[in-house]
């Protein structure tokens, strides 16, 4: 008499053979037992984790970047401060309240390139050669104070200067009834012409 095999499996009912598994369904892989609802969750929310720290990473550089001191097309107007001592204030350069452009930036003293250019000097010993941040057709007022030059309506009863900017001409004598002119070496090299609004410039 053969003694049936041993089976050590103490849940399975006596007498009914166990079903086979299942064939996959073609083109579809078997998913790892390890692959749980769990582990998916988990593995989602470090790859969210991940990129956010990356945003903000960047957001970090360009925080730093934008911190620093400015430099060359940089914009910015000027206030003062206690004392009459002069401040920057950094701004997008086609803000209204954006009246100067940095052009070149020096360290030390140096003196700015011929032109007319305002020099501003850094508390940390950088030189900061500044020009007027205007387009042809732009009026401005208080054009002889660089705290409080501004862009305004031309039709603005303060509004002093119209600007026509020239830059095919290096002949002064091309801006014609103007009050002021101001040249910029650049690059791009330009005369600003400074006329009462009211001029047809």
């Amino acid at each position: 008499m053969t003694t049936p095999p041993f089976d050590d499996n103490p849940f399975r009912s006596p007498g009914y053979p166990q079903p086979a598994p299942l064939p996959p369904v073609p083109g579809q892989q078997p998913i790892p037992h390890w692959f749980t609802p769990k582990v998916r969750i988990t593995l989602v929310a470090c790859v969210v984790a991940a990129l956010g720290l990356g945003a903000l990473g960047a957001m970090g550089i360009s925080w730093i970047s934008r911190s620093g001191p400015p430099s060359s097309g940089d914009c910015l107007y000027l206030s003062r401060e206690g004392g009459g001592k002069l401040a920057y204030h950094r701004v997008g350069c086609g803000e209204a309240t954006a009246t100067y452009q940095v052009e070149n930036t020096y360290r030390g003293a140096i003196a700015c390139a011929s032109g007319d250019y305002v020099r501003f000097r850094l508390s940390s010993g950088q030189t900061l050669c500044l020009a007027l941040n205007v387009s042809t057709g732009d009026c401005l007022r208080d054009v002889d104070d660089e705290a409080t030059i501004a862009k305004v309506s031309c039709a603005d009863p303060k509004a002093t200067e119209r600007v026509e900017v020239l830059t095919k001409s290096a002949d002064v004598r091309d801006c014609e009834n103007a009050d002021d002119v101001l040249v910029y070496y650049g690059p791009p090299f330009r005369v600003v012409c400074l006329a009462p609004p009211g001029e047809n410039i």
